[in-house]
């Protein structure tokens, strides 16, 4: 598969080393693609989804993504009145940054440095963070647009400060994954979170992430913990919870929404499979 490669220079209002940009009608991301640069997505308002690697997550307004260079990802609308800041730059125009904001500089070493699988598809800002975020990437527009003494002194620290307050973010969320006393006591918040939001979406990259282990070395202790793998796992409590429902007079396809299924073969097939007769013998 071709991956679409962009240069800074594709913005025709770049410099060589920086661009930032509000976005309503995005088309080229839309597909999958990588660039030179680093990238900051800051959504203003809707909805996206990005994808990235195996995952996905959906942003809401104020939650942002930032990629490294040469990482394939792709973004999807998820709700008509998309508008967001892309904030692009060169890893040459924050090496002062770098060298001077040890915070910010182990935040570039952990995005830059992991795979795909390591890398937050999201963050999701504190709330006493999102007027003074939402102030910088306004100052930062403003300077960009202009002629002004100073304006990339002032686009650099501005953009420190908004890295700083984005790498607390990301890190915050790597401790708060990090909060289990034992991969037993990891996996067993796994399985309450798994029966809790049946309902929802649920894939192995967003419950990996929630123990701070790589999708492998989870998949390894889920199995020596419960006996099954994750798919398994998940498939056999989703049709367990429709039988239930199928029993109390549900419909098999009303069934099979409430306990996350939207591919109804994928349900008859994993339904027969467990049961061994299909959700309308078993009614």
């Amino acid at each position: 598969m071709d991956i679409k490669k962009f240069v800074l220079s594709y913005y025709s209002n770049a410099t060589e080393f920086f661009h930032i940009k509000e976005i309503t009608k995005p088309k080229e991301a839309l597909s999958l693609h990588s660039h030179e640069y680093y990238q900051i997505y800051y959504l203003k308002s809707g909805k996206l989804i990005h994808h990235l690697g195996d995952g996905c997550a959906e942003l809401k307004a104020r939650d942002v993504f930032i990629i490294p260079p040469d990482l394939p990802h792709y973004i999807e609308k998820a709700s008509k009145d998309v508008c967001f800041y892309s904030i692009s730059f060169m890893p040459r125009y924050i090496t002062e940054i770098v060298r001077s904001n040890r915070f910010v500089a182990d935040f570039i070493h952990c995005i830059t440095d992991l795979s795909s699988e390591g890398i937050e598809p999201s963050l999701t800002l504190r709330s006493e963070d999102i007027a003074l975020v939402d102030a910088l990437v306004l100052k930062i527009m403003h300077e960009f647009s202009g002629v002004m003494t100073g304006k990339d002194a002032l686009i650099k620290s501005s953009l420190s400060l908004l890295l700083s307050i984005f790498a607390r973010a990301y890190l915050d969320e790597q401790l708060d994954n990090m909060k289990f006393a034992s991969e037993r006591e990891a996996i067993l918040h796994c399985l309450g979170y798994i029966k809790n939001h049946l309902s929802e979406q649920i894939t192995l990259h967003d419950v990996a992430k929630r123990t701070a282990m790589s999708k492998s070395s989870f998949c390894e202790s889920f199995r020596r913990i419960t006996g099954e793998t994750f798919n398994n796992y998940l498939n056999r409590k989703r049709v367990e919870a429709a039988a239930v429902l199928i029993k109390s007079g549900k419909l098999v396809f009303e069934a099979a929404m409430e306990v996350g299924y939207v591919d109804s073969s994928t349900f008859y097939r994993n339904f027969k499979k467990h049961f061994g007769v299909s959700p309308s013998e078993y009614k």
